[in-house]
């Protein structure tokens, strides 16, 4: 007696389990890629809010003659401590709105909500070492805190900063 089964078309159950192992790894990759690409994105994302908020400052100070805080233009306070703005958000940075002490403000210079991609506000600071590795070389900047959002005074390599002014 023949068995039934002998002849029959179908996949074996290690031929099934091979083949979802394979589309496992395939999806594991493409996922790992697809992770990547939106850190990318993110990062330029950041980069070109960055300098957005750069090209209004600079339109802030043509109308007022003064940068975020009510900071002098082209000073560079090198190495002071208290100086940056963390948040660009509020009336006094001059950008979204105006605190009533900027003469001649036409803003807002930007309508967005000033945060990275990260959900961390952007800041303003006229100290920036933009060299911190080969000594000190001081900047003023706008900039993000990057993917690692690492928060108030504490600046480190991932930060994606655009220079207004430097030494």
């Amino acid at each position: 007696m023949k068995s039934k089964f002998k002849n029959s078309a179908g996949f074996t159950l290690i031929e099934l389990l091979v083949v979802i192992s394979i589309v496992g790894i395939l999806s594991a990759v493409v996922m790992a890629s697809v992770n990547q690409a939106r850190k990318n994105a993110k990062i330029t994302k950041a980069t070109a809010q960055v300098r957005e908020i750069r090209k209004a400052i600079v339109m802030l100070e043509g109308d007022s003659g003064e940068w975020p805080g009510h900071k002098t233009i082209d000073d560079i306070e090198n190495g002071a401590s208290g100086n940056e703005m963390w948040d660009l958000n509020i009336p006094e940075a001059g950008i979204v709105s105006t605190d009533g002490n900027f003469g001649n403000w036409s803003g807002p210079y930007l309508s967005m909500t000033l945060v990275d991609p990260w959900g961390n506000n952007y800041f303003f600071d006229t100290d920036y070492d933009i060299d911190p590795d080969g000594g000190q070389r001081w900047a003023t900047v706008v900039g993000s805190f990057g993917p690692n959002g690492i928060g108030q005074n504490v600046y480190d390599d991932d930060n994606i900063v655009d220079v207004l002014v430097a030494e």
